[in-house]
């Protein structure tokens, strides 16, 4: 089996800060290398027992959901039904899924304070061990701000669905990554003409 060495996060919440209940997780690996995708995850999580774990709901980003598209919408509904998984057997779901990646996999989130560190808070409160190195947090966020110049890809799926989020993450990263890269290469190289012509 491939071993996938980035993996993008995305969460739908009720909040925006560690403590808030969560809605949804969705996570694909991708590999900058060969710009390819690969397995992904995605799971509902029911709302009851984010209660019962004491995670918040804050007043505004239910507000904020009030004014999201109906596709994006369903994912509120879908939380409440007794069908979808529990806080605990989602967390134990996305464990499974991220154990046979590398202990090297870096997990990205869109903001340094939000998917990464809400999920980690969320998997302390459960008392279960979290499934990736702290010290490979990355932030998406970070990286399209480092290269404003490059388009982003015309967006596929439900916008707010955390699976679809992660998705389109996911590819502009791989395009940002390479934009990247290639000008560290130019520069690497600009560098040493200097030095040979000095």
């Amino acid at each position: 089996m491939k071993s996938w060495s980035h993996c993008m996060l995305d969460l739908e919440t009720l909040g925006t800060r560690p403590g808030c209940a969560i809605l949804s997780i969705g996570a694909i690996a991708f590999d900058p290398q060969s710009q390819t995708l690969g397995p992904s995850f995605y799971t509902i999580i029911g709302r009851r027992s984010c209660r019962e774990a004491g995670l918040h709901e804050d007043r505004g980003t239910l507000e904020w959901w009030n004014r999201q598209t109906p596709e994006a919408q369903t994912v509120l509904v879908d939380a409440y039904s007794f069908a979808t998984p529990t806080l605990t057997d989602a967390l134990g779901q996305f464990s499974a899924f991220m154990q046979p990646f590398s202990s090297q996999t870096r997990v990205w989130g869109c903001g340094a304070d939000f998917d990464n560190a809400i999920l980690a808070h969320v998997y302390a409160v459960v008392g279960v061990p979290l499934p990736w190195r702290y010290t490979n947090n990355r932030c998406y966020r970070t990286l399209k701000n480092l290269v404003p110049a490059r388009e982003q890809r015309k967006r596929h799926g439900v916008h707010h669905n955390a699976l679809d989020d992660a998705r389109h993450q996911a590819t502009h990263a791989m395009e940002c990554l390479a934009y990247l890269g290639k000008l560290y290469k130019q520069d690497t190289m600009q560098h040493l003409q200097a030095s040979v012509a000095a």
